[in-house]
């Protein structure tokens, strides 16, 4: 089994950000919203169910509910703000935010 800090770290920097980008793919209409916020209430519920058989598990389930929840808000907000420069500096953004709990993770690792 593999070093669950490592797994934590291939997981944000690499495998949560290309989740991220084929979120992107997705059409930017209300069902896609609503279908992801549906998704990241599935994933919250799993990551509960997770808790007491698997921390890492849970913790990759809370994982995908925050990206699914950042691409939700920035597929909103590229409705309200049309226009290419716009749609980028979004996706940038969001993608960034996708990796924000490793710094956490790492904090609170420190402060052991």
């Amino acid at each position: 089994m593999a070093n669950p800090s490592l797994v934590l770290f291939v997981m944000g920097f690499v495998a949560v950000p290309l989740l991220g980008v084929v979120l992107f793919q997705l059409p930017n209409t209300l069902g896609a919203l609503i279908g992801l916020a549906l998704a990241v209430f599935l994933a919250s519920a799993l990551a509960l169910y997770l808790q007491e058989r698997s921390a890492l598990a849970s913790l990759a389930a809370l994982w995908t509910g925050w990206v699914l929840a950042v691409v939700m808000v920035a597929q909103a907000l590229r409705r309200r703000l049309p226009g290419a420069a716009n749609s980028r500096w979004t996706k940038r953004g969001a993608l960034l935010a996708c990796a924000l709990p490793w710094f956490g993770l790492a904090l609170a690792q420190m402060m052991d």
